[in-house]
């Protein structure tokens, strides 16, 4: 963990924060609100849906503000009870110092969100930068997670490498001349078609906001799942730039020896597009009862 503040001044977190708040009033669902300590520093968590159904976690993507990838999610908030933090070190209303993705500290975070929530054991989805953080948990105490969906993920394999330059090369034609343009064309691109504003406008807000999260949590290994013998569902999506099917999905089936599901979200990019979305939320649905 760092020192440092991933925001690049306070006007850059104040726009965050603020995008942050319009994201969620934009949810179709009510959400709750509240902060639990960690040893990492204080962490924001919205809830969703009646306080009495089956609790499912949703660890969501690295920099993105945590209401729009809740909101992916949303269908489900009349069946479970979705509890969303907001990853320690990114973009959002926990705490705005980076923890390292390639030791055991996303996962130790993450246990004491748990252990601050009352959660022993739990159903979670882990999405993108999320996958790795749940499998962090996973690896460290893997009686806390009763069954894992792992959406586009990282953690079990690694990127293309042309990918990475892609990306690379828009932040970098940002940071020399930033416009929404710039951004809408990185999005377009993990979207494999253009996303809604909000998204747009997260991703702008982050690369010219923020020291952009650049290392993506460590790969996994079997030996370190050893005990870990909860269901897990893998879903990756077809058009995926950072994480695709024919990457993820032998790599999924040679790690888990609980697998219970490797399958690929047709017509989806990264960032799903709202038909995608619901697919996905009809298919965890299922899943988690």
């Amino acid at each position: 963990m760092t020192d440092e503040s991933i925001y690049r001044s306070p006007e850059a977190r104040a726009e965050i924060a603020d995008l942050y708040e319009r994201a969620r009033r934009a949810l179709p669902m009510a959400t709750d609100s509240r902060m639990v300590a960690t040893r990492f520093g204080d962490s924001h968590v919205l809830t969703a849906g009646p306080e009495d159904a089956p609790p499912v976690v949703v660890f969501g993507g690295g920099n993105v503000v945590g209401p729009l990838t809740l909101g992916w999610f949303s269908p489900m908030a009349e069946r479970f009870r979705l509890i969303a933090p907001d990853t320690i070190g990114q973009p959002g209303l926990s705490a705005d110092r980076r923890v390292s993705g390639s030791d055991d500290s996303l996962g130790l975070w993450a246990i004491d969100v748990l252990d601050q929530l009352g959660l022993d054991r739990v159903g979670a989805i882990g999405v993108s930068y999320g996958a790795g953080v749940l499998l962090r948990i996973a690896e460290l105490a893997p009686d806390r997670i009763g069954r894992a969906a792992l959406v586009v993920p990282s953690g079990i394999t690694g990127s293309p490498v042309r990918a990475m330059l892609r990306l690379a090369a828009g932040y970098v034609a940002y940071r020399i001349r930033p416009s929404r343009s710039r951004a809408a064309s990185v999005a377009t691109y993990l979207a494999h078609e253009p996303t809604d504003s909000l998204m747009v406008e997260s991703i702008e807000l982050s690369f010219g906001g923020t020291k952009l999260e650049t290392e993506m949590p460590r790969i996994a290994r079997a030996q370190d799942l050893a005990g870990f013998g909860s269901p897990v569902l893998v879903i990756a999506a077809e058009h995926d730039p950072l994480f695709p099917p024919k990457r993820v999905l032998p790599a999924a089936r040679a790690l888990f020896r609980n697998l219970e599901s490797a399958s690929v979200l047709r017509g989806s990019g990264h960032i799903p597009t709202p038909d995608a979305a619901s697919r996905l939320s009809s298919r965890l649905a299922d899943y988690f009862s």
